[in-house]
């Protein structure tokens, strides 16, 4: 399978990997965040996928999913892996949610993911 077969839409496997990025991060507390890479690495590779292949690329489609996720989803609370958020048009408004939630941004632009980061398998 392409990488551009999630990208575009055009696969069950794309709906049901996003199904299972959206119920993750539902399971994400209020004040937490957690990253693309901790998201993908509960993921299992779907059926007659090379899992290798999988592995690598399975963040991005993280990224993909929540670019079309439904409103109930806490989107807002996936970063990146430095704890940063990815510099794309929204990123304040990212950073004001997270902030009313209580998550707190060092000097660097960065959340503390020793402090304020959840991992699925914490759940």
């Amino acid at each position: 399978m392409a990488d551009s077969t999630l990208k575009n839409g055009t696969s069950e496997h794309r709906r049901t990997f996003d199904a299972r990025v959206y119920d993750l991060c539902r399971l994400i507390p209020v004040g937490r965040v957690t990253t693309y890479g901790w998201i993908a690495a509960a993921i299992d590779p779907p059926v007659g996928m090379e899992p290798f292949a999988f592995e690598r690329i399975k963040p991005r489609w993280v990224g993909y999913a929540l670019a079309r996720c439904p409103g109930d989803v806490p989107w807002q609370r996936v970063i990146n892996r430095q704890g940063g958020l990815s510099l794309k048009p929204g990123h304040e408004h990212q950073r004001a949610l997270l902030e009313d939630e209580g998550v707190v941004f060092e000097t660097s632009g960065r959340v503390n993911l020793e402090r304020f980061g959840w991992k699925p398998n914490d759940a």
